[in-house]
């Protein structure tokens, strides 16, 4: 006989399955913001997102709760954004620092010691897609991630874009190149998938 242990009915069920997050637009509120190095030497502006409002509110925080209490030290904050600063890259980091400053009517400060706090807290406007990646074993799982930062007010006029689904090789697997290459999206912000590098990211 099994008997049920003392506080099973009061506990939370760790199944390792999270509520997906469906793509559209949504206020998103900044956690922290950081820069790090890339594996190939690209200098990176990472920001850690929430969803600000409405019915997913606090979404990536509970993910990250539930996380941390069944693994407290392996847990990782889901909504991440990294965009390249450098060479093309900067012209995208340009539309993402304009559409923040604009959400929250004010003028960031660069150059400055600890300037990266000045953006904790603040809002912009995300658009989320559905996008297929390839897993080491094979699978193909389907995941909901920021593809582009806009100001909140410039949400109104915003397509969410259709899935992007992998293509197929002849032999139904995607050859490597397909599998690392990063999503370029919107208007050239490329937010780095899960997997192309290690995610050592400093938060939390």
């Amino acid at each position: 006989m099994i008997r049920k242990p003392k506080g099973y009915d009061e506990a939370p069920a760790y199944t390792g399955e999270f509520q997906q997050l469906p793509k559209g637009k949504y206020v998103c509120v900044i956690k922290q913001v950081t820069t790090k190095e890339s594996s190939n030497g690209n200098e990176q502006f990472v920001i850690l997102y929430d969803i600000a409002e409405g019915e997913h509110k606090d979404f990536y925080q509970k993910m990250f709760d539930a996380d941390k209490a069944q693994n407290p030290s392996g847990a990782k904050w889901r909504g991440v954004f990294k965009q390249n600063m450098d060479g093309k890259g900067t012209p995208w980091l340009k539309g993402i620092i304009t559409s923040i400053e604009r959400s929250n009517n004010f003028t960031f400060q660069w150059d400055k010691e600890n300037n990266e706090k000045l953006l904790q807290g603040k809002r912009f406007g995300g658009i989320f897609r559905r996008r297929q990646y390839e897993k080491e074993d094979g699978s193909r799982p389907v995941i909901t991630e920021l593809f582009q930062i806009r100001s909140v007010a410039g949400l109104a006029e915003a397509e969410v874009p259709e899935d992007s689904m992998l293509p197929e090789n002849a032999g139904g697997r995607l050859t490597p190149a397909q599998a690392a290459t990063p999503s370029f999206v919107g208007d050239g912000f490329m937010n780095i998938p899960e997997g192309i590098e290690d995610e050592g990211v400093p938060f939390l």
